[in-house]
């Protein structure tokens, strides 16, 4: 039988991805820019802070639950009419309240205390700066939130509003519009004196390098399992994703990634994190029809891009196919209330190059002993082909 040969896909800086039917490839390691990662001894977020599943919970447990929370509104000055739980899960709880005050939220941050509490502190003075996040609720003591065991407990009003549809063009220009406006007015956000500050400026290249390895290190994994379809491909094709993520660490450094991030801590500005559909509502409850941004508990501090990246990707990724105008429509409506220059976007760009999506597939299957399918590891594997071609073009035409 004739051995087939790789197929180039596309090449950039000297990287090809292929489309492996039959190979065989040495991995490599990264080790040409740790010399660059003593920055800030900020606190750092895991590698993938990724909320609980949904679960359906027994009603014993429903009503424990509703009881916890009955307990814990004690420490606040409600008058409570009814509770029910919305969302029960290993970490994160949330009761929504009927009260003499109105429809309010009680929360259980999902985090540990000292990353908990950048956050909390952050969304109060985003709302009384007037910005669009929910206000706290104070409890009687005056305190933000009230702990019990190693958790925190905050109350919230509670925003009632529609959710966008990312299908729709005017919800993405809305989107886009709040996820700019909340990194502008984020700007003068510092937390109390002797709070961790959470931050991830500068630390980008530790975790394209961190994911790196971890995508090798899974090969190990893999390797046990050569009966198995998604293993099998993985082995396949997985290295030259890996050595275009390491190239993707020099084209980093070679930008003005480093210096806008010292430009920014100068004065930085809030990134949500976990920014898209679930965590934003068009309400007018400030009296006029805008968008508020909910759950703020991953927030830290960050260049803006990182947050579009995250929002665009992943719904480029959603509709199957690269949608060329979908995705300049998003990257336009966030200018027009936040421009960039072509240095930064050029960052944002280098970022949206690193294989994400297939490390979500991946890391669920073998770093979260999840159920990817070999179907969703080929999908992601022809998307990052695709992206890596697609913006790779933009990057060509913009230098």
């Amino acid at each position: 039988m004739e051995e087939k040969k790789a197929k180039p896909i596309l090449l950039y800086q000297g990287i090809q991805l292929q489309s492996y039917e039959q190979v065989g490839t040495d991995s490599l390691t990264a080790g040409t820019t740790r010399n660059r990662l003593n920055l800030d001894q900020e606190l750092e977020d895991p590698i993938d802070d990724k909320q609980d599943e949904e679960e359906q919970l027994p009603p014993e447990m429903v009503e424990k639950l509703n009881q916890l929370a009955g307990t814990l509104l004690t420490h606040w000055e409600i008058n409570v009419n009814a509770i029910e739980l919305i969302q029960g899960g290993q970490m994160a709880l949330v009761w929504k309240l009927a009260t003499d005050k109105g429809p309010l939220c009680l929360k259980r941050i999902h985090r540990p205390e000292k990353k908990a509490l950048f956050s909390i502190y952050a969304q109060d003075y985003l709302a009384k700066k007037g910005c669009r996040v929910p206000r706290i609720i104070a409890n009687k003591s005056g305190s933000l939130y009230t702990k019990q065991g190693p958790f925190l407990y905050v109350v919230y009003d509670w925003i009632i509003g529609r959710v966008f549809n990312d299908q729709i063009e005017e919800d993405l220009t809305w989107m886009m519009k709040g996820l700019a406006d909340y990194h502008t007015e984020s700007i003068g956000y510092l937390p109390p004196e002797g709070t961790p500050v959470f931050s991830k400026l500068g630390k980008w290249p530790s975790h394209y390098i961190k994911r790196c390895q971890q995508m090798d290190t899974w090969k190990l994994i893999a390797a046990q399992f050569p009966d198995d379809p998604f293993s099998t491909v993985y082995l396949q094709e997985i290295d030259a994703f890996i050595r275009y993520g390491e190239a993707l660490i020099d084209e980093l450094n070679h930008s003005c990634y480093f210096n806008w991030v010292e430009k920014v801590k100068e004065s930085p500005n809030l990134c949500h994190q976990d920014y898209g559909t679930g965590n934003t509502l068009l309400s007018d409850r400030s009296g006029n029809t805008d968008i508020w941004l909910i759950d703020l508990d991953t927030t830290s501090f960050d260049l803006p891009i990182r947050d579009i990246r995250k929002i665009v990707i992943p719904l480029m990724n959603d509709r199957g196919t690269w949608d060329a105008d979908y995705f300049h429509h998003m990257i336009a409506s966030y200018e027009n209330f936040h421009p960039l220059t072509s240095e930064e976007k050029r960052v944002l760009y280098i970022d949206m190059l690193f294989p994400y999506e297939l490390y979500s597939v991946v890391q669920n299957k073998f770093g979260r002993k999840g159920e990817s399918s070999l179907d969703e590891l080929e999908q992601a594997f022809a998307f990052e082909r695709t992206k890596k071609d697609e913006i790779t073009r933009i990057l060509r035409a913009e230098s």
